[in-house]
């Protein structure tokens, strides 16, 4: 019985790799299979120590899945110690952030501001060459929230903001990227009918190499901690929880579809770029995903390469999410990425790499 659990765990892997080539845009349910790929993962390793302990020879078929489907592995855990700098190389430390509109919508008369002004003098003076921020906001008529003058003009910093909408109190909301070297090429990346949801990209002159820096924000997921409370509430209330679980259903496969195409349309444009690029952006998918695997099947993750342990991005009620990444392509190697959990203000964590200009 144990060993037709086993293979059946096996077909379960193999079904979930498959499934994360399959675009759910042409064939949604794939997206929930690929979805429960780590837990098929997981279990496998179960099964290893459990043949380990029995001291079968059947031990083999988990450790050969491990062996084979080590990629897939790394993409939810890393082990990477090495960060030095190497002597003499000429290096780029890039910083990515939700920074959740500096929490500017929370601020009841002024309580929050203090710890929305830490975050912002945290991303300020945060020593990146680079900033890629997503969520956005500046109002020019405030004192705490004049974010392009705190962080950008005040800091002699270049910067590339692109607005996608300004709210009521005139304040600009959109993702911006700053750099300490000088931008000599930049544009921006609609995906569709969506104003939120976009990439921006900016050619920098980093000491005589250039280099294309992406940040993207894909279609967010749409799931608040309300709806993942209303559908732990309803387990014993068979109706009621077929409702909140239908409508979890409903927004993870609009999320799906959507950033399927949004993945597809922003890696054309990196495949055009004639310089090295580095995409840094909240994915608002996991590793076990569509949007995942196709930018894992162009470039390099930072986190893989350079990363340890789980490397959480997402500070919410569901734990071990990794949704903010950067990737990047040849001509570049990361040899340092940490996950800032220290800086625990947003509904996501900030990220960094640093990076090696590697000599043609």
């Amino acid at each position: 019985m144990w060993l037709i659990l086993n293979i059946l765990v096996v077909f379960w892997v193999l079904l979930g790799v498959l499934c994360l080539r399959v675009p759910p845009h042409e064939f949604w349910p794939a997206a929930f299979i690929a979805l429960s790929l780590p837990g098929a993962l997981i279990l496998n390793v179960l099964f290893l120590f459990y043949w380990l302990i029995k001291r079968s020879w059947f031990v083999v078929l988990p450790l050969l899945v491990i062996i084979l489907g080590w990629g897939y592995y790394n993409r939810l855990v890393a082990f990477n110690f090495n960060t030095e700098e190497p002597e003499g190389a000429k290096t780029l430390q890039v910083l990515s952030f939700n920074v959740h509109v500096f929490n500017a919508y929370t601020d009841k008369d002024g309580v929050e501001r203090e710890a929305s002004s830490e975050m912002i003098d945290w991303v300020a003076t945060h020593p990146a060459d680079v900033y890629c921020l997503q969520e956005f906001y500046s109002n020019r008529g405030s004192d705490t929230y004049n974010t392009v003058s705190r962080i950008g003009n005040r800091y002699d910093k270049f910067r590339y903001f692109s607005v996608s909408f300004v709210d009521r109190n005139k304040a600009d909301i959109g993702i911006v990227i700053f750099t300490r070297y000088p931008i000599v090429d930049k544009g921006v990346i609609r995906f569709g009918e969506s104003n939120h949801n976009r990439a921006i990209w900016a050619d920098i002159n980093v000491k005589g190499d250039t280099v294309r820096i992406y940040t993207a924000h894909l279609q967010s997921m749409s799931i608040k901690s309300q709806d993942i409370e209303n559908t732990y509430s309803a387990i014993g209330d068979e109706a009621s929880f077929k409702k909140e679980g239908r409508n979890l259903a409903r927004r993870l496969k609009k999320g799906f579809i959507a950033r399927g195409h949004q993945v597809e349309k922003l890696l054309e444009h990196i495949n055009e770029s004639p310089h090295p690029v580095i995409v840094c952006g909240d994915f608002n998918d996991m590793p076990s995903s569509y949007t995942y695997n196709e930018l894992a099947r162009n470039l390099q993750n930072a986190f893989v390469e350079a990363g340890s342990g789980v490397g959480a991005t997402y500070n919410g009620p569901l734990p071990f999410l990794r949704i903010d990444n950067q990737f990047y392509s040849e001509g570049l190697r990361a040899y340092d990425f940490t996950t800032h959990y220290e800086m625990g203000l947003s509904d996501h964590f900030p990220i960094s790499a640093k990076y090696v200009l590697e000599e043609e």
